[in-house]
């Protein structure tokens, strides 16, 4: 707290000789000026200032250090100049915290704002799983930052936003990243998950007071059209066959198949079988369960339960005992034994070669889960749970299958009226 000293004329001479008392802040207050004061300070560095009533509260507004350009007669020119504006009713403190933020804004780049939102914002959305900051952080650099870096937040506009969404659709940004080693693809999934993080960093930033709207909200997205790629069953054949060969040849590993078969086997996204830990199987009742934090669905009180099928407990039993009593990970990095594999996508790129199975990614095994269960005779409602849709809706994209499964119905009605026809 400031040590307040008796009014005098501020003058050249009084600012020279004034020192901070007792090694305490010092305040000089100016006889000609009400409200005008001096700052001295321990390290001898001394500044104006004006205090004044605002809103039922007393606010202080630095004018500025002596001699660096203030004298005490020009200071005490915008002491009157600031006490003038109080007295119209404006607040000179609030609009000069205004202009310092419209300042800083004004300097923040793109490329800036996606490091700091990387760096501080996990500290504000402690919940938002490491995969979904992963997809962001993916996004943000391979698409956001070569496209929009330079631009300053303050100027974004939504045309640039609309202009953004179409450089990632036609393959903009992935011809700026050929030759980078970045594996950058364009489209429309990249266009809807590009403009989809980069709308959650501005989001982020409104609430950071760093800008005051966010641009993504004003333009028409485009949508993520959904996929109808499954798998049929000779596939799944010449599939089998190739992981044989692959295996014998020692292009993959068992540990790479083990965890392919895990993710076809029980609809689970590569993500949760990839990190999947011991903690989280239960071969006694046949389900892993998933904390909220490891899973997409559910919001982040809900555990997820996938069953098990006879072939995932017999591959999950044998790993069981071949793994180390203090194994974390059910399929560790071979790197490192602390952490857990972090690709499966280049073992998929080989055996789909091999079994000459074109577009079709490891995400469609999903796809591939529903398809084949509906075959089996499975209700949407059933398939829909296993693979952890929250809403029938999103289920219900697999209802064409359904009807081609029931189709053999319809042929027997069919041919029993035709046997009738002939008789007749």
């Amino acid at each position: 707290m400031a040590k307040r000293v008796g009014e005098h004329r501020i003058t050249k001479r009084l600012v020279d000789s004034a020192i901070a008392e007792h090694g305490n802040r010092t305040r000089i207050w100016d006889s000609e000026q009400k409200g005008f004061c001096l700052v001295v300070y321990p390290t001898g560095r001394k500044v104006y200032v004006v205090g004044y009533g605002f809103g039922g509260r007393y606010r202080w507004y630095t004018i500025g250090k002596h001699g660096d350009p203030w004298t005490p007669e020009t200071a005490r020119d915008k002491a009157k100049e600031i006490l003038g504006e109080v007295a119209k009713g404006n607040d000179p403190s609030a609009q000069k915290a205004l202009e310092r933020v419209e300042q800083k804004i004004g300097a923040l780049t793109i490329s800036k704002l996606i490091d700091l939102y990387l760096d501080q914002g996990p500290i504000d959305k402690p919940d938002k799983r490491e995969s979904s900051w992963a997809n962001d952080k993916n996004y943000l650099n391979n698409h956001a930052r070569r496209l929009l870096g330079r631009i300053t937040v303050g100027d974004l506009r939504p045309h640039h936003i609309s202009r953004f969404q179409n450089d990632v659709l036609t393959g903009v940004s992935a011809e700026m990243a050929r030759g980078s080693g970045s594996r950058v693809r364009g489209g429309r999934g990249a266009a809807s998950h590009a403009v989809r993080s980069l709308s959650a960093m501005l989001g982020w930033a409104v609430k950071r007071e760093l800008v005051e709207s966010n641009p993504c909200l004003k333009i028409n997205k485009i949508q993520d059209g959904a996929r109808d790629r499954y798998l049929t069953t000779k596939e799944a054949e010449r599939m089998f066959k190739a992981i044989d060969a692959l295996l014998e040849e020692g292009e993959i590993t068992q540990d790479q198949v083990d965890c392919l078969e895990l993710i076809f086997l029980t609809a689970a996204r590569a993500s949760e079988i990839k990190a999947l830990q011991w903690k989280e199987v239960d071969l006694e009742r046949r389900i892993l369960k998933l904390p909220p934090l490891r899973h997409k669905t559910g919001g982040v009180k809900k555990y997820k339960s996938l069953p098990l099928s006879a072939r995932c407990v017999e591959i999950l039993t044998r790993r069981s005992e071949e793994a180390d009593e203090e194994a974390e990970y059910v399929f560790p990095s071979s790197r490192s034994g602390s952490d857990h594999i972090k690709r499966i996508s280049h073992t998929w790129e080989k055996i789909a070669a091999r079994a000459k199975i074109k577009d079709f990614r490891v995400h469609d095994f999903r796809h591939a889960y529903a398809s084949f269960a509906i075959n089996a005779g499975e209700s949407l409602k059933m398939i829909g749970a296993n693979l952890g849709h929250q809403r029938a809706s999103t289920t219900e994209r697999y209802a064409h299958l359904l009807v081609d499964s029931q189709r053999p119905v319809a042929d027997g009605v069919e041919a029993a009226y035709a046997f009738a026809r002939k008789r007749a």
